[in-house]
């Protein structure tokens, strides 16, 4: 068990190390000095939140296109674009790896499919 804690400290060393995590932090720090941009940033990121991993309804598209148009002054903001592609990106990355990690080992995991 020891390998496997020091193993996942250095995966999070090297988390910490690339681009990805890197820019997502920069473009965070930048987002977090406004704090009313701050604010509204996290509703919106919430609530996009909230509709992506709420139970499939068939008018969530009507309800994100309701909420891009709700918070489309802070949409525009070129630095909020730039926060929330780079927090995909590393969103996307921590997916991958989740997916590596448990397509390599014998867990069965496939209640969570039904």
């Amino acid at each position: 068990m020891k390998n496997v804690e020091y193993q996942t400290r250095q995966l999070i060393r090297e988390i910490k190390r690339s681009n990805v995590y890197n820019q997502y932090r920069r473009l965070q720090m930048k987002i977090v000095r406004d704090v009313e941009l701050n604010r509204r940033v996290d509703e919106f990121r919430k609530a996009c939140f909230m509709i992506q991993n709420g139970p499939q309804a068939p008018e969530d598209m009507g309800r994100l296109e309701a909420l891009n148009e709700e918070y489309r002054d802070i949409l525009q903001n070129s630095d909020v674009i730039e926060f929330l592609t780079a927090e995909q990106g590393l969103a996307l990355m921590m997916n991958r790896m989740i997916d590596q990690i448990y397509s390599s080992l014998d867990f069965d995991v496939s209640f969570l499919d039904s």
